[in-house]
Formats: C-alpha cells, structure tokens, sequence
C-alpha cells in the first residue's frame, strides 16, 4: 500500500477526509492484515509434513536464516507489529488513537496533557486546604470544550485578589460563581498547545502505519507470491484429477 508524497495534495489533506484515507481504505488495510494471517498460517500448517514435492516443499517452507530453506518469508514479527497496533473499527469511524510507541510526538503530547492536568487537580488540593472548602470544581474538563477548567465555587466562599469573576450561576445562597486565576490560565494555555499537538499528530497516526507498512513491501510481496503459487498447484491438480 503506497502513500501519497508531500508534493501531492493527499499527503497535505486530513487523514481522515474521506476523499484520502475513507473508510473503504481502512477496511482494505485490515482485509490486508487479516489476509497476511492466513498466509502465515500456510507455514505453520506445512511445518511438520512430510512433502515429497521439491516445488511444494519450496513454496511452504519458511525462509532459513541463513537464506536457505523455503521461499515463504518469516513475518511474524513485522506483521504482529501491526495487527497488534492497528484498530480497524476505530480507524473506519476517524477516532483512530495510535498506540504508545507509534507516534513519539502523539505520546509527548499525551504526556504533557496527563501532567498538565495533574498540575490543575494538585492546584485545586492546595487552594481547598487553603480556602478551607471542599466544594471548589472544575467546569469543561473534556479535551474538546471551550473555557476549560472554569472555576465554580459557592458564594460564600471568600477568594483572594487574582481570582477574576467569569460568570455567575444561580442565585441567593446557592449561587455558584465562576473564577479564573492567573496560575489556571496558564496551566490551561499550555493545555490547549498540547491538545494541539496531539490533534495534529493524530491525524498522522494512520499515515505512520502505513508508511512503515510500506516499507515492509518486499516481505509482503513474498509471501503474496507464496500463496498465489499454492493456489495455482491447487488448482492444477484440481484439473488433473
């Protein structure tokens, strides 16, 4: 399965804009990986037969290491690779999330995000034990929402100087006032830098699978070989009965 270059406008689009990678490609590459399986269940199969057929035995016998032996390529490694880390359901529907150690700028980004958050649960621990309150919360915690780590305190809590009023919800004395402080508000700016990051490389996530799949071509081709050899054996002697 070849890429698109730089140069060609599929390799600037989204991945997942269905015009490049939709979800018949997804579903082809997982045929593929399914199809690969079998194939490297010919070896296994064959393994301990005795084959008197010099062709046959050349077709199923895996590759020595010494580049002797058989024409069936070892792939279990390489291919494992991918259907270890490869999700095809979750690919078709677009929320692909490349494993750890596919995508080192997608797990740096994932990284920060963890420790960015942590550094705002620690910030409110502190500031509770401070304002002596347990009901301090955060509003918009998830990734995709806007005014993130919004917070809500009730209004009898008395808060220091730097905390700016965004918002008020309710009235009397239940209402809920909205803060920000200058320690949230960075925190949160370097969390949505993150969250930039692993949006972008996200969308490269697919597209490093495919290109170290590419880079494997030989073995596939090999193995492709193999099979449609067995294939057409079979079918000879299907037509010789």
């Amino acid at each position: 399965m070849s890429l698109p270059t730089d140069d060609h406008p599929g390799g600037r689009a989204v991945l997942y804009d269905l015009d490049v990678y939709n979800r018949r490609k997804v579903e082809a590459f997982r045929r593929v990986l399914k199809g690969l399986e079998a194939a490297d269940r010919i070896a296994e199969t064959f393994e301990n037969v005795d084959i008197r057929s010099g062709l046959l035995k050349k077709i199923v016998r895996r590759r020595a290491p010494d580049g002797g032996g058989g024409c069936f390529p070892r792939m279990e490694t390489e291919l494992r690779w991918f259907v270890d880390r490869f999700d095809g359901r979750r690919a078709a529907r677009g929320n692909f999330e490349p494993p750890r150690g596919v995508n080192e700028e997608y797990d740096r980004a994932c990284d920060a995000i963890e420790h960015l958050e942590q550094n705002l649960n620690d910030y409110r621990e502190q500031m509770c034990q401070m304002l002596r309150t347990s009901e301090w919360t955060y509003a918009n915690t998830k990734e995709d929402q806007r005014d993130k780590y919004t917070i809500c305190l009730p209004v009898s809590v008395a808060v220091p100087h730097d905390f700016i009023v965004t918002g008020k919800r309710g009235s009397g004395v239940k209402q809920v006032i909205k803060y920000c402080t200058p320690i949230v508000a960075d925190l949160v700016e370097q969390l949505e830098l993150a969250i930039d990051r692993k949006k972008e490389a996200k969308e490269a996530g697919l597209r490093i699978i495919f290109a170290k799949f590419d880079s494997h071509r030989p073995i596939w081709a090999a193995a492709a070989q193999a099979t449609a050899m067995l294939d057409a054996m079979g079918a000879l002697a299907e037509v010789s009965r």
